[in-house]
């Protein structure tokens, strides 16, 4: 079971056994998360990375961020039910260089369930492998941390895991009902592609492709047609009735045509919920992500590997 997600950034520094478990991650359309309707249902949703962010550290110039949140939409109070599936790996992985390989991980495993949990912290050092089969380090544990603690180990590198508020200025749920594809819920099974077909490959409610530039713009901007399963599922967006086009072409030289737009502030419409995640952070030294290397620019990504195959 994949996920994946990717972050290009120029962060400001800008005892292995004869059996060895593998832990893959599998290829998934899309970077988005919970997309795909067996990452959605696991019944634990610890796979299933929402966002990653990579900062330096507000209290310590000489120190790098990386936080990475799995676990999306938990209830309000129902955080410390939660916890990381131990059949995973998380893996923050760095490459230092334009190819997008991978020359440094940071790895996490997770031990036992519920708020005992013993979350373990690994690297940053070299992979054993590339790509998207990969096993535990060579190198010995920084250290472990227990569900919902914070820990510092001697080499100045910090850790934590659990659940954390999660701050979302984006309108989901006004997203899914003109990109239905990208909600779960609008598929019964993996293999289903939801309300996308061949001539509506977006999902997009109205399926008015041609207007739309193959499903890319807004379908509360238009009226419901064939080929698309619905019509728009909301009379209106922000003020916005469904069907009334703005008179401004909007951007890439009118190409997707005049479509209404919002200049409303963006609402934070997870966190008013309030929603939570499960979070990653880790905090280490810039010295342990240059030393060897001959540029500050890092490229980040997320992956979380399952051992079991699911």
């Amino acid at each position: 079971m994949i996920h994946k997600r990717m972050l290009g950034a120029g962060a400001a520094l800008a005892a292995l056994t004869a059996a060895v478990l593998l832990y893959t991650v599998h290829p998934a359309k899309s970077s988005d998360h919970q997309d795909t309707f067996n990452l959605a249902t696991r019944s634990n949703t610890s796979a299933d990375i929402t966002d990653v962010y990579v900062f330096p550290a507000a209290d310590n110039a000489n120190n790098v961020v990386f936080a990475m949140n799995v676990t999306p939409l938990i209830l309000p109070g129902a955080g410390t039910s939660h916890s990381f599936d131990p059949t995973l790996l998380w893996q923050f992985k760095i490459s230092h260089q334009a190819s997008g390989v991978e020359d440094q991980v940071i790895q996490m495993t997770a031990t036992g369930t519920g708020p005992t949990q013993t979350l373990t912290l690994y690297g940053p050092v070299a992979p054993n492998e590339v790509g998207t089969t990969n096993t535990i380090v060579h190198a010995p544990a920084i250290g472990s941390t227990t569900f919902n603690q914070s820990a510092t180990f001697s080499n100045g590198v910090k850790f934590f895991a659990g659940p954390r508020s999660d701050p979302f200025n984006f309108d989901l749920f006004a997203f899914f009902t003109f990109l239905g594809d990208r909600n779960y819920g609008t598929h019964t099974s993996q293999s289903d592609p939801g309300p996308e077909t061949a001539s509506n490959p977006e999902g997009i409610s109205n399926g008015d492709v041609a207007s739309n530039l193959s499903g890319l713009a807004f379908s509360y901007d238009q009226t419901g047609n064939s080929p698309g399963p619905n019509a728009p599922t909301q009379a209106s967006f922000n003020g916005f009735a469904a069907g009334t086009l703005s008179t401004s072409s909007g951007g890439n030289g009118g190409l997707l045509g005049s479509y209404a737009c919002s200049t409303n502030p963006a609402t934070d419409v997870l966190n008013v919920g309030p929603f939570n995640v499960l979070s990653y952070v880790v905090e280490v030294p810039k010295s342990m992500l240059t030393t060897g290397f001959n540029t500050s620019t890092i490229h980040v990504w997320a992956t979380a590997s399952s051992s079991t195959g699911s």
